[in-house]
Order: C-alpha cells, then sequence, then structure tokens
C-alpha cells in the first residue's frame, strides 16, 4: 500500500515553503481479523507497483491509505483529482478523506481494475505539493481447504497443499486458529505452514485437530476464513506373495506380488533390498510395476531365487513394507520313457 510523505523543499525569499510527495510501502490492515497464531512467511511475491492495489469486496480501514507531509506551514488537506485536474470521482463505496485517508467499501470486480490519480495536498502557508499514482483494485480473494485425507501414524515427506489461494492482492499469509480464535498448538511433528502446506509426523487420531481454521490475509485488506477438517486413514498394511516361476517362461498376465490395506489415497510400490537400504531389481526380463504391485515379462532361462523387502507409501504419508521371495525354476523338460 502506497504511504505518501510530503518533505519540505527549501523556500524561496517571500514565499511560503511548498513540499513534494514521496512514496513508500506499509503494511495493510483490514477492518478485522479473526485471533490466530502469528503469519508464517509470504506465499507468494507480489508484483512490484508505485501505486495503491486492493482486493474485491474488502472494507478498507480509513488509515489503509494515509498521506502525511512535512515541512510547509500550519495545516494541511488533501485532495484526490484526476489526470486534468479536476475533483475525481473513486468507485462507489470508496472515500479519500481531507487528512489523506481511503476508506470504505472496496467494489467487486471481476479482473484487475487500475486508474489513475493525482493527491494533491495544501497547507495554510500557500505551500502546495502533488503525487501522480495507480489505484487498482483486483479480483477478490478466493480461499478453499478440502478434506484433508491422511494415513494415521504416517509420515508426509512432500508437502500437500491443503490450503488453495486464488485471485487477492499481492503476497498472503496463512495463519491458523483453534475453536476459540486462539494460536493452535499442532500435535508435535507435524507442520502447518504459512503457505498453507501439510507436513511431517500424522498423529494417530484428530482428538488435537478438531476445529482448527486457517486464516488467508492479502496485501489488499482481504481476509477469508476457512475450516480444516481432518480424515484419518488407518494405517497402511501390506501382504506379499511369493513369485514361483519358471525358467524361459513368458508371463501371460500381470501377477500381482503385494496388496495393500488400510491407509489413504493411492498407494505406490518400491522393491528394496533384504536389509531395507537400496533400490533392489528383478532379473533382466522381469518389470515390477510401482503402481499396480504386478510382476510382467520373461523368466530368465538360468534358474535362481531371492529375497527383497517391498516399500509402500500412500499418498496421505502411510508406510509399510513386507518381505517378498521369487524364485526362477528349473526349465519344464519332458522325458520319454
Amino acid at each position: 500500500m502506497s504511504d505518501a510523505v510530503a518533505a519540505a523543499q527549501p523556500a524561496e525569499r517571500g514565499k511560503a515553503p511548498v513540499g513534494r510527495l514521496i512514496e513508500r510501502v506499509v503494511p495493510a490492515t483490514s477492518a478485522a481479523t479473526p485471533a490466530a497464531a502469528p503469519a508464517a512467511e509470504p506465499a507468494r511475491v507480489p508484483t512490484k507497483s508505485r501505486g495503491l492495489a486492493v482486493t474485491s469486496g474488502t472494507h478498507l480501514a480509513s488509515r489503509l491509505l494515509k498521506v502525511r507531509t512535512s515541512g510547509g506551514t500550519g495545516n494541511v488537506s488533501f485532495r484526490l483529482l484526476d489526470a486534468a485536474g479536476k475533483p475525481a470521482q473513486l468507485p462507489p463505496g470508496l472515500v479519500f478523506g481531507d487528512d489523506g485517508s481511503l476508506s470504505g467499501e472496496v467494489a467487486v470486480v471481476s479482473a484487475p481494475k487500475t486508474m489513475n490519480y493525482v493527491i494533491e495536498v495544501r497547507d495554510s502557508g500557500g505551500g502546495r505539493a502533488t503525487r501522480a499514482i495507480q489505484f487498482t483494485i483486483n479480483p477478490p480473494l478466493n480461499v478453499s481447504a478440502g478434506v484433508i485425507r491422511a494415513t494415521a501414524g504416517g509420515k508426509i515427506r512432500t508437502p500437500i497443499k491443503v490450503v488453495k489461494v486464488s485471485g487477492g492482492t499481492g503476497a498472503y499469509t496463512v495463519s491458523y486458529a483453534d475453536p476459540a480464535g486462539g494460536t493452535f498448538r499442532l500435535p508435535p511433528g507435524l507442520v502447518l505452514d504459512g503457505a498453507g502446506n501439510l507436513s511431517g509426523a500424522v498423529p494417530m487420531n484428530t482428538e488435537k485437530l478438531e476445529g482448527l481454521t486457517a486464516t488467508v490475509a492479502d496485501e489488499g485488506g482481504a481476509s477469508v476464513m476457512v475450516p480444516l477438517e481432518f480424515n484419518l486413514g488407518p494405517a497402511l498394511e501390506v501382504a506379499t506373495v511369493p513369485l514361483q516361476l519358471t525358467a524361459g517362461a513368458t508371463i501371460s498376465a500381470p501377477i500381482p506380488v503385494v496388496s495393500a490395506a488400510g491407509g489413504s489415497g493411492a498407494v505406490r510400490y518400491t522393491l528394496i533390498d533384504k536389509d531395507g537400504g537400496a533400490t533392489a531389481h528383478l532379473p533382466e526380463g522381469l518389470r515390477f510395476d510401482s503402481a499396480t504391485g504386478t510382476i510382467s515379462g520373461q523368466a530368465p532361462m538360468v534358474p535362481q531365487s531371492g529375497a527383497f523387502m517391498i516399500y509402500a507409501q500412500d499418498a496421505g504419508g502411510g508406510e509399510a513394507r513386507g518381505k517378498f521371495e521369487w524364485t526362477v525354476n528349473k526349465p519344464l523338460e519332458m522325458i520319454m520313457d
């Protein structure tokens, strides 16, 4: 938001000092914001602007835009002018006060609307200064938060976007509050950041997550609160099936070797060595499908066997693993008596 400050210039002999307007950036405030936890770092970087930008449908506090002066003589008053120097007409619902403040209800627009104005300040000693500004009204701040699906006891390693934001003005921050509007304390290990992302250790139940709300505030004075609802699925479990193949045989249809129960969302599987460390590989010719947990391809000609682990991870942070054994038997032969 733009806060224009009038700095004094040296006065000529016999004339009152004349000021000039200098723009600087100050934080926005809105009429009312629910009590919440301290805001985290901004989730997006605002576009640089030399003017003032506000968000549709917002009630602006009277000091959202404040123009001040230094130097000059006596009392000062402000006017908002159009490019021709005539009194300007703001969009319906907004008022520019003679004290340099902007207040009122911001009209709703579907696309950014930019207007050009001139702020004029006069003092009782005949001083005068002006500053051209751009005034932009942006579309409304839209916030959504669906049901958060996670797996009890799991670990969300890749952050999940649980608060989605569009529209509004400039950077936004997300803060969180309990049902009483006070600071919300998440279970140990679970993280909700200032961009609306969830990560970390998932608790075994939702007891400490009930009534959680998220409040998104942007730089245009808008503030939107949404409830956050957690749906915890049971712990993820896997069951494996040993694989028996005949040397040289072609698998006619993918063979399931692992199945999952519980958890949340899609499950992906990975073959790892029996110690649970590095990724393991089947013999050449055999393929493991990480999405379906099936094996296809052609068995090698040489009889052999092995034991791996199958590691499963679901979309809600659930993890499980099970032992998987495979055997390639000798080729089938026919012996005539």
